[in-house]
């Protein structure tokens, strides 16, 4: 993208100026204006407009971003994060050009583990594949959660944009899991959230257990998408890696209604960390069926519900309590059957361990080019009204509809997601899919979703609908937290 003076970036400076300033913060090595090299920052697997930046830049510290964010204040230079480019919502597109900076390279540091308080401290840059191997290698009576996500997505982003998480019925979003912060704000100055708080300058990797009971500045930074500032460190909740777990297969056999109902029952029982369910034609995908066909005479849902345990006779009671919820679901009409996941797998397909076995490539979720979404929590009351819209208009794009629910925090909310895979280089297709996704985001934010990880276009239809007073409380921080308007620039409509 070129420099636009309508916006007022690059205010009194030229690019070849710009250029040998950040050479001299980084070093010559770490900084380009290549367009071969601005390219893979351009555009996401989504649908998303791509946009070209300017510069990439690739942080080794805190200190360099301090003097990058000064001196962008000073030049109103846009600045973007950017960890692994496994985004779905064109999050680090670059709007309005300027600078990429990626963290992934060399600010991937997995600094502290603090077993007894159980909780990793990690740069921005840290993939959940490098998390699990350093916890499976070094401290393996300990574990993270993990999201349908690549190994090489990043962890923090995940956690800044409360994504799910494998853990998510217990629980919630990875935003509630969130000790602690170090931020660099528009001021440059470096500012620690939470019990890390302490201390004029250096930080005790000790004191990063909560965020609570001071003020809580984490929602300044938390689904802001990078807006008020730039994250260098985060420390995130671990868990004891219990030493069994089971997966129960739950098929759920009537073709219409029931899914909210599962979501809520099976949720409040609180024995199973995660559970998630999906159309059937999830299952024909994760065997290998890429474009599965839908038969009226087959089932529609099924569910992963994930228990685990200490010792067996744990095992035992946790799931004595969801047979019984089961049966119990049964006899208020609920057709439904269960099974061990274990002995669907080695009857059909060990590509489905994938979906158990995280952090792990998901298949069927990238074997296209393109993949796209509508993220969204809800609701459960509304969750079988959708399930029947969103189905529709599926069908009436002819395409095969892929639905994902959870319920979050033993159901206090739900997780509500249609995903869309799509050639992302055949002629029209793009058009196509941005079509679909239009309609199925505006049949849900009708019945009330708010969806997360939000792309520019979504964010537009959502302002139509949020209290006034809180878009004007939303402007005011994002004007008090960068008044120059550098970091992400047109996120959230900015």
């Amino acid at each position: 993208m070129t420099i636009s003076k309508e916006k007022n970036y690059f205010k009194n400076v030229s690019k070849e100026q710009i250029y040998k300033e950040l050479v001299k913060i980084f070093g010559q090595e770490n900084v380009s204006d290549k367009s071969g090299d601005l390219y893979p920052y351009s555009y996401d697997m989504t649908e998303c407009e791509p946009k070209m930046p300017d510069f990439v830049v690739i942080p080794e510290n805190k200190e360099q971003l301090v003097k990058l964010v000064k001196y962008c204040n000073q030049y109103l230079i846009p600045i973007v994060p950017y960890i692994s480019g496994n985004n779905v919502g064109g999050l680090t597109i670059p709007e309005q050009g300027g600078i990429i900076v990626d963290f992934g390279k060399k600010m991937n540091k997995i600094l502290h583990i603090n077993e007894n308080m159980m909780y990793a401290i990690l740069e921005p840059g840290v993939t959940f594949g490098q998390l699990a191997k350093h916890l499976e290698d070094n401290y393996p009576h300990l574990r993270y959660c993990y999201p349908f996500a690549p190994p090489y997505a990043g962890v923090v982003g995940n956690a800044l944009l409360s994504g799910m998480n494998n853990m998510s019925c217990k629980l919630g979003s990875m935003g509630d899991s969130i000790n602690g912060l170090e931020v660099i704000t528009a001021e440059g100055d470096i500012a620690r959230i939470g019990s890390c708080f302490y201390g004029k300058d250096e930080d005790d990797p000790d004191t990063w257990h909560y965020r609570s009971p001071v003020p809580d500045l984490m929602g300044l930074f938390l689904n802001w998408q990078g807006m008020t500032g730039l994250v260098t460190k985060c420390a995130v909740q671990l868990w004891p890696n219990e030493p069994i777990k089971k997966t129960v297969i739950v098929v759920l056999l009537s073709r219409i209604g029931h899914i909210g109902e599962i979501l809520r029952e099976v949720g409040r029982t609180e024995v199973c960390e995660d559970v998630a369910i999906g159309c059937f034609e999830l299952i024909k995908m994760s065997a290998g069926i890429p474009e599965p066909k839908s038969f009226p005479e087959e089932p529609r849902m099924f569910a992963n519900c994930t228990i685990t345990a200490k010792t067996k006779n744990q095992l035992k009671a946790r799931m004595e309590i969801l047979e019984n919820t089961l049966e119990s679901l049964k006899e208020k009409g609920v057709e439904l059957t269960h099974f061990d996941a274990d002995d669907f797998i080695k009857l059909f397909d060990l590509r489905v361990r994938s979906y158990l076995d995280l952090p792990a490539v998901v298949l069927s979720l990238v074997e296209y080019s393109g993949l796209t979404w509508f993220g969204s929590y809800a609701p459960t009351h509304v969750i079988d009204e959708l399930v029947e819209k969103v189905e529709k208009i599926f069908n009436k794009h002819n395409v095969p509809y892929f639905m994902y629910m959870k319920p979050m925090k033993y159901s206090h909310y739900s997780i509500f997601r249609p995903i869309l895979r799509y050639n992302k280089y055949k002629k029209g297709e793009e058009q196509r899919y941005h079509a679909l996704i239009e309609e199925i985001t505006d049949t849900c934010l009708d019945a009330g979703c708010i969806p997360y990880k939000t792309p520019t276009w979504m964010t537009e239809k959502m302002r139509k609908k949020i209290n006034p007073g809180w878009i004007k409380l939303f402007e005011k921080i994002k004007n008090c937290m960068d008044p120059n308007g550098i970091f992400n620039p047109g996120r959230w409509n900015t």
